[in-house]
This record gives structure tokens, sequence and C-alpha cells, in this order.
């Protein structure tokens, strides 16, 4: 268990010693990264390690991913030197939000479980009922998407609960690029959001059963699977970025 946990801080300890790189000008603005490959080497550690280190520091602004041409240093805005640890603070890495929600969700479910009203089970369907009529709207399905989440989360009648899981959910889903780059793919794969609705109606069985250890299994499942998406995007968008870097160094020779 403890090796599990060090596994999962390993690419924030990681992104760290980057980010001291960069800010202490080891790398110059503006100035190319190693390849995700010479950096596993460097910091001796695997590659998916190295990739969620960069996605924690293309969420805080410091380097730029650049499709088919790798990953750059940015330059410095002077305008917003004053407000880097403020940013720093307030910005999380896409995955340690996605754990957060797990953390939290799985919580309000069981607490859902127990307390949810009967009026709130029909109003929790209709949203699962919409869902499926709008297969095909994905502007429409995604906003459903969201308030099924959050429907829940009032269900519990909990202001702070409330409150932590719309600001959650704000924070993956509309400030991360990449779960922007997750939902266009999601939103036109009909496949997927179909195993997601399917999801959501076994959820939603939990609940009616009013079975809290069912309920936060299937919220779990669900959340897991949003996680093994992301990780998916990465890998692709990985791949793409390594056959460049392979294409230069064969060109370099």
């Amino acid at each position: 268990m403890a090796e599990e946990k060090n596994s999962k801080r390993r690419y924030h300890e990681v992104g760290l010693q980057i980010e001291e790189l960069l800010v202490t000008g080891v790398f110059k603005p503006g100035e190319r990264l190693p390849s995700e490959r010479s950096l596993s080497e460097q910091f001796n550690t695997s590659r998916a390690t190295i990739r969620e280190a960069i996605i924690m520091l293309e969420l805080k602004d410091l380097v730029d991913v650049r499709q088919g041409a790798g990953i750059f240093f940015k330059e410095k805005d002077p305008e917003s030197e004053g407000q880097v640890s403020d940013k720093l603070i307030q910005e999380v890495g896409v995955f340690e939000l996605l754990q957060a929600r797990m953390v939290l969700e799985t919580s309000i479910i069981e607490f859902a479980a127990r307390n949810i009203k009967l009026n709130e089970l029909r109003e929790l369907r209709k949203i699962i009922q919409l869902q499926e009529e709008h297969i095909n709207d994905n502007e429409k399905f995604e906003e459903l998407d969201r308030q099924f989440h959050l429907f829940i989360a009032e269900s519990t009648q909990n202001r702070m609960m409330i409150d932590t899981a719309n600001r959650l959910w704000n924070r993956v889903r509309t400030d991360s690029p990449l779960w922007a780059k997750l939902n266009i793919r999601y939103l036109h794969d009909e496949e997927l959001k179909r195993s997601w609705l399917e999801e959501h109606k076994k959820i939603f069985y939990a609940l009616q059963k009013r079975d809290e250890v069912l309920a936060k299994e299937t919220m779990l499942s669900h959340l897991n699977h949003s996680k093994a998406e992301l990780l998916k995007l990465v890998d692709s968008e990985d791949e793409m970025l390594l056959e460049d870097d392979d294409m230069f160094f064969v060109e370099a020779e």
C-alpha cells in the first residue's frame, strides 16, 4: 500500500524538480525540453510518471506542449510574476482533482443512499431519461452529465458537500485542457457515451435500493472509467510525440 501511494505521488515530485530547473534557469524561456524518454532516464522514473509531471506543469502554465514539435518552456509574463505563488497553490493536476472527486463523490453517494427522497429519485431518473433522449446532442448530453452528478450532491442537503462538488466539477471539466480534449473525444464516441449512461443507471439503481456499499462501488467504478479514458488520451498523444521525436533523431543523424 505504501509503495502504491509513493508511486502516485512520484509524478508530483518529478514535476517539482523539473519546475525548479525551469525557474533556476537550467532551461531557458522558449527552449525545447528533452524528450520524454530522456527525462525518464534523467529522473530514473517511468515515462508514465514523466507524462503526468508534464501535464502538471502544463496546467501551471509553465510549459507549452506542441503536437509534433515537443515541450517548450514558456516565456515569463512580467505582469503575472506577482501572482505566481497564488497560481501554484490554486493549480492542481487533473488526475489529483479526479482523485479528489473520487473521495468526495463516493462519500456523497453513501450519504445520499441513506437520505435521498422519493421525489429526488424521480428527478434523477428524469435526468437519465433525458440523457438517453439527447445521446446525439453533445452539448445537452454533457450538461445533463453535470446535472446528474451535482444533483446527487444536492440531495445530501449539505452545503459544504454541494459547494465542494461544484468547485471540483468546474475545475476538472471547465479549467482542464486535458479534460477538454477528452470531452471532444467522448462526445463524438456514441459507444463511450452509452457506456457512461449505463453506469449512471447502475448508480441510480443502487440509490433506489438504498444500498450504500453498492452505491459507493458503482460511483468509484464510474470515476475510474473516466480516469482510464484520460490515461488513454495521454498515451495516444505521447505516442504521436514519440514518433516525432524518433523522426527528429533519425534526421539529425
